[in-house]
């Protein structure tokens, strides 16, 4: 009697093959995706603690003939660049509001202006859009 050398069929093969490169794509996503995660979970937790360092002053709040000027200081350790500013009428009302690109440095000054207001504001309302959790206040002048 002969002993034949019979290996794996071809089908087979193929249906293993696949088995093991989809057993391996699962086990790589499954640690991508995870390592994804944690590191943006990371990042979120060091811009948090970063704004802790940030904070910023209305230093002046003038209006003059539809036009607001605002100074603003950055008195935090980091930099800030991104502001959004809100004009409040005196009856508590937002007349406008406008998001700002300043720049400014840790302890560098900077300034801004809102126009085509139709009346003296009453106050103005600044927020970082870096850091959400610092907000200022500040009343208005006019001149």
């Amino acid at each position: 009697m002969h002993v034949g050398s019979r290996g794996v069929s071809p089908l087979i093969a193929t249906v293993l093959l696949l088995l093991v490169a989809v057993g391996v794509g699962a086990i790589i996503w499954t640690w991508v995706t995870g390592f994804a995660g944690k590191t943006t979970s990371e990042a979120g937790q060091v811009t948090e603690e970063m704004c802790a360092d940030g904070s910023f002053q209305i230093k002046s709040c003038t209006y003059s003939g539809g036009t607001l000027t605002i100074k603003l200081e950055n008195t935090g350790q980091i930099d800030l660049n991104t502001f959004k500013v809100f004009v409040i009428n005196s009856d508590g009302s937002t007349a406008k509001t406008e998001t700002k690109t300043l720049n400014l440095a840790a302890g560098a000054p900077g300034k801004t202006t809102v126009t085509g207001l139709s009346a003296a504001p009453a106050q103005v309302k600044i927020t970082s859009s870096d850091c959400p959790n610092l907000t200022v206040t500040s009343d208005c002048k006019t001149s």
